[in-house]
């Protein structure tokens, strides 16, 4: 499968996020490519009510040259709001085949945030069943101006992320830098041996 020409084909159909949650509002549209040394994750989906977003999502491992499709379901199970904050809990899943082995696979996992217009804290527990793997995602993030609407909305993110597989840990820490501009979202990041880039677009 070539990765490239997907994610190629991807921003020249769908040209044109506020914050990346796995719910928008209902009937937008959203393309979603994540890409780091590891992974390259591409999320193409709507979102048909205001709790519910369903897509398609191509995963290509490239440390052992596995890729994945996918259905990709996501479901916001509560949400607060308040004059200062608002708070998300949201239950992830994806179920689909291994393009190499043509066998089945799922991840199933939980994201949940709080935050306000200066703040925000996240955390995501996912499980991969291809490789019985569970990663943890935090990430503190802040924005030194707080941006109108039509300005770009700048944050700084300090993620840290936890892969257990085979009874081992692999830890890495990451600065991110987070740009919001109307229905845009891009985030880059790197520590010296790991990088980071995120495009996402919603209509």
């Amino acid at each position: 499968m070539n990765i490239k020409k997907l994610i190629l084909c991807c921003l020249i159909l769908f040209s044109g996020i506020e914050a990346a949650h796995p719910v928008i509002f209902k009937g937008g549209k959203v393309v979603w490519l994540i890409d780091s040394p590891n992974v390259t994750d591409i999320r193409l989906g709507k979102t048909f009510t205001r709790n519910w977003y369903s897509g398609i999502r191509v995963v290509d491992h490239k440390s052992n040259d596995e890729s994945f499709v996918a259905s990709n379901n996501n479901i916001l199970i509560k949400r607060w709001n308040n004059r200062h904050y608002q708070s998300n809990i949201y239950g992830l899943s994806s179920i689909g085949l291994n393009l190499n082995s043509k066998k089945s696979m799922y991840n199933l996992g939980l994201h949940a945030d709080w935050e306000t217009r200066r703040f925000m804290v996240m955390h995501m527990i996912d499980y991969a069943s291809y490789d019985q793997s569970i990663t943890h995602t935090a990430r503190l993030a802040f924005t030194p101006k707080i941006a109108s609407y039509k300005e770009t909305a700048v944050w700084i993110i300090g993620e840290y992320s936890n892969h257990q597989i085979d009874s081992n840990n692999y830890e890495n820490i990451l600065p991110v830098i987070r740009l919001l501009k109307n229905n845009y979202l891009v985030e880059f990041g790197g520590n010296g041996n790991d990088t980071f880039f995120t495009f996402m677009v919603h209509f």
